[in-house]
Protein backbone atom coordinates (compact mmCIF):
# COMPACT_ATOMS: atom_id res chain seq x y z
CA UNK A 1 0.00 0.00 0.00
CA UNK A 2 1.39 3.01 -1.05
CA UNK A 3 0.49 6.75 0.33
CA UNK A 4 -0.20 8.90 -2.66
CA UNK A 5 -3.09 10.50 -3.97
CA UNK A 6 -4.01 11.27 -6.82
CA UNK A 7 -6.44 14.07 -8.92
CA UNK A 8 -10.34 13.02 -8.16
CA UNK A 9 -10.38 11.08 -5.23
CA UNK A 10 -12.76 10.83 -2.82
CA UNK A 11 -12.63 12.21 0.41
CA UNK A 12 -12.72 8.58 1.83
CA UNK A 13 -9.50 7.52 -0.49
CA UNK A 14 -8.28 11.16 0.79
CA UNK A 15 -8.46 9.58 4.77
CA UNK A 16 -7.22 6.41 3.27
CA UNK A 17 -4.26 8.18 1.99
CA UNK A 18 -3.69 10.21 4.85
CA UNK A 19 -3.74 7.09 7.37
CA UNK A 20 -1.13 5.45 5.88
CA UNK A 21 1.28 8.91 5.91
CA UNK A 22 0.12 8.98 10.07
CA UNK A 23 0.70 5.39 10.66
CA UNK A 24 4.51 5.83 8.90
CA UNK A 25 5.11 8.65 11.24
CA UNK A 26 3.63 6.72 14.71
CA UNK A 27 5.97 4.16 13.28
CA UNK A 28 9.40 6.07 12.75
CA UNK A 29 8.25 8.13 15.85
CA UNK A 30 8.79 4.90 17.68
CA UNK A 31 11.25 3.92 16.29
CA UNK A 32 13.03 6.79 17.71
CA UNK A 33 11.99 6.35 21.05
CA UNK A 34 13.43 4.05 23.70
CA UNK A 35 11.41 2.21 26.23
CA UNK A 36 11.04 5.09 28.23
CA UNK A 37 9.57 6.98 25.78
CA UNK A 38 12.48 9.33 25.40
CA UNK A 39 14.73 10.05 22.19
CA UNK A 40 17.26 6.78 21.81
CA UNK A 41 20.21 6.97 19.47
CA UNK A 42 18.25 10.20 17.64
CA UNK A 43 19.17 14.06 17.94
CA UNK A 44 16.68 15.78 19.74
CA UNK A 45 15.99 17.76 16.09
CA UNK A 46 15.30 14.52 14.75
CA UNK A 47 13.37 13.63 18.04
CA UNK A 48 11.16 16.68 17.94
CA UNK A 49 10.96 16.81 13.93
CA UNK A 50 9.40 13.28 13.73
CA UNK A 51 7.06 14.09 16.97
CA UNK A 52 5.58 17.20 15.21
CA UNK A 53 5.21 15.36 12.25
CA UNK A 54 3.14 12.72 13.91
CA UNK A 55 1.13 14.91 15.81
CA UNK A 56 0.32 17.44 12.78
CA UNK A 57 -0.88 13.94 10.70
CA UNK A 58 -2.95 12.55 13.22
CA UNK A 59 -4.44 16.33 13.66
CA UNK A 60 -5.07 15.90 9.87
CA UNK A 61 -6.18 12.42 10.46
CA UNK A 62 -9.09 13.52 13.20
CA UNK A 63 -10.58 16.41 10.97
CA UNK A 64 -10.91 14.30 7.57
CA UNK A 65 -12.52 11.65 10.18
CA UNK A 66 -14.93 13.84 11.44
CA UNK A 67 -15.93 15.15 7.62
CA UNK A 68 -15.92 11.56 6.88
CA UNK A 69 -18.37 10.43 9.86
CA UNK A 70 -17.39 7.07 10.09
CA UNK A 71 -14.04 4.90 9.85
CA UNK A 72 -13.22 3.35 6.58
CA UNK A 73 -12.29 -0.47 6.26
CA UNK A 74 -9.12 -1.94 5.13
CA UNK A 75 -7.14 1.00 6.25
CA UNK A 76 -2.88 0.37 5.92
CA UNK A 77 -1.70 -1.33 8.57
CA UNK A 78 1.75 -1.88 9.84
CA UNK A 79 2.45 -4.61 8.71
CA UNK A 80 1.34 -3.40 4.63
CA UNK A 81 4.33 -0.08 5.58
CA UNK A 82 6.98 -2.63 6.89
CA UNK A 83 6.36 -4.55 3.67
CA UNK A 84 7.13 -2.04 1.31
CA UNK A 85 10.00 -0.76 3.69
CA UNK A 86 11.61 -4.12 2.71
CA UNK A 87 10.88 -3.65 -1.00
CA UNK A 88 12.30 -0.79 -1.07
CA UNK A 89 15.55 -1.55 0.97
CA UNK A 90 15.54 -4.89 -1.53
CA UNK A 91 15.64 -2.25 -4.62
CA UNK A 92 18.06 -0.52 -3.09
CA UNK A 93 20.67 -3.04 -2.30
CA UNK A 94 19.66 -4.79 -5.57
CA UNK A 95 21.15 -1.09 -7.18
CA UNK A 96 23.83 -1.68 -4.84
CA UNK A 97 25.40 -4.88 -5.85
CA UNK A 98 24.81 -4.49 -9.38
CA UNK A 99 27.16 -1.65 -9.33
CA UNK A 100 30.91 -2.38 -9.73
CA UNK A 101 32.12 -2.06 -6.17
CA UNK A 102 28.96 -1.27 -4.62
CA UNK A 103 28.13 -2.00 -0.96
CA UNK A 104 25.44 -2.37 1.09
CA UNK A 105 25.93 1.01 2.99
CA UNK A 106 22.74 3.28 1.45
CA UNK A 107 20.76 0.02 2.49
CA UNK A 108 22.13 0.48 5.76
CA UNK A 109 21.35 4.23 5.68
CA UNK A 110 18.34 3.72 4.24
CA UNK A 111 16.99 1.35 6.52
CA UNK A 112 14.74 2.11 9.45
CA UNK A 113 14.28 0.33 12.51
CA UNK A 114 10.55 -0.20 13.38
CA UNK A 115 9.00 -2.63 16.00
CA UNK A 116 5.84 -3.88 15.47
CA UNK A 117 2.26 -3.87 17.18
Amino acid sequence: MHCSSGEGETLEQHVREVHCVYLTALMRLEALEDEDGRAAGASEVEYAAAQVDHELHFRILRVLLAQLGYVPRDLTTRSDIERDISAGLAVIAGRAASRPGGTTRATTRAGTSIRSA
